[in-house]
This record gives structure tokens, C-alpha cells and sequence, in this order.
């Protein structure tokens, strides 16, 4: 399975924050393959944060710096509800080429929809939904916002989980309703409150 993921500091360490599904649940994960220069290369890593109950939110220690370091703020503080937030990854697998920039790893899809709904505090979780359409692949991608349209303030507001799906019409059978549901175009994501505080 493919998944997109984005890096954040602290110290001097860079890590890697993905979506937990991604890796089938698995608790200790000790390499991922990430795809640079055209080709997918393997990198030891080490499982810092796994939480696949309440955030689905996984984050990698790792061995190199593999993204330039950019101040980028992980906060939900006065995220405006009906406002356009953005999710980045790799639909289905897609990317454009990066062709000398973005460090020569592929440039994500970018996206785009409503902050619908959010939920505060729940297990250390805020949960935040968007009206928009996501594709698998999407999953572990940044949810960035930035207020007023100011790009010197750009959020990470949450990490992609999925999209919500709900049964098709006309089913006849429970197999058809377990076997054929549909992007019901809400975009679930997780920020996890203090994540930094996680790291070591």
C-alpha cells in the first residue's frame, strides 16, 4: 500500500508523520521505501508515535534529513470554519515530476475543501472534517490552511486519514452493502494535540 507523508522537526531531528492504516496496524515498523529521483529507495527508520485508535497518526524517526527544514506551524488555533483548506499527496499513485526541484522527490496533487466541522479535544485528538473529494493515496498528507490568505502563515492543520464512505443505493444484499460503498465527499483528518511533545 502507497501513502503520502509529510516531515516536522524538532531539535535537530527530522521525522516523518504518515497515516497509521498505511501500515496495517503494525506496531514497530523498522524500514519504509520512499520514492526519490525517480525510483523507490529504503530507509531505516524508527517508530516514535503509532496511534491507530483515535488519530491514525504514525510518525518515523528519521536516520537523514531528507526535506529542506521550512518553519511550518502545527496548530488548529483560529481555524475559521467554511474556510478552503488544502490536502497534498499522490492519488492513485500520480504525482507531477519533480525536474529539479522540491529536493528531486515527486510534487504532490493538491486539493482543496471546506473546513466543515471540527472537534476539539477528544483523547488528545482534534478531529477535522472537510467537504471535498479524496482519492486513495491521499492518506498521511498535510492538511494545510493559512489565514486570510497569507502564505507567510502557512498551518499544518491535521494529517489525511480517509474519506467517510456510505452504502450505494439499490442494494439488495448485505454483501452489496458492505461490498460497494462510495466516497460520500467528506475527508476525515487528525491533528494530534502537542504531537511534538511525543517526540524524543
Amino acid at each position: 500500500m502507497t501513502a503520502t507523508g509529510y516531515t516536522i522537526e524538532k531539535g535537530e531531528n527530522q521525522y516523518l508523520v504518515s497515516a497509521a492504516h498505511a501500515f496495517n496496524g503494525r506496531e514497530e515498523v523498522k524500514e519504509i521505501w520512499i520514492y526519490h529521483e525517480n525510483t523507490w529507495k529504503p530507509i531505516p527508520v524508527k517508530v516514535v508515535f503509532n496511534d491507530t485508535e483515535y488519530s491514525d497518526t504514525i510518525v518515523f524517526k528519521l536516520p537523514l534529513t531528507i526535506t529542506p527544514k521550512l518553519e511550518i506551524h502545527r496548530t488548529t488555533v483560529n481555524v475559521i470554519l467554511g474556510t478552503w483548506a488544502y490536502i497534498l499527496g499522490f492519488p492513485l499513485g500520480l504525482y507531477t515530476p519533480a525536474k529539479g526541484i522540491n529536493n528531486n522527490f515527486p510534487v504532490p496533487f493538491i486539493k482543496a475543501g471546506l473546513v466543515s466541522s471540527i472537534i476539539l479535544e477528544r483523547h488528545g485528538v482534534t478531529s477535522i472534517y472537510l467537504d471535498g473529494h479524496n482519492n486513495k493515496g491521499f492518506s498521511g498528507g498535510p492538511v494545510v490552511w493559512y489565514p486570510d490568505n497569507n502564505l507567510k502563515d502557512v498551518r499544518v492543520i491535521g494529517t489525511v486519514s480517509g474519506y467517510i464512505r456510505e452504502p450505494a443505493t439499490h442494494n439488495e444484499t448485505m454483501e452489496d452493502i458492505e461490498s460497494h460503498q462510495v466516497n460520500a465527499g467528506i475527508i476525515q483528518a487528525y491533528h494530534v494535540n502537542d504531537l511534538e511533545k511525543h517526540l524524543p
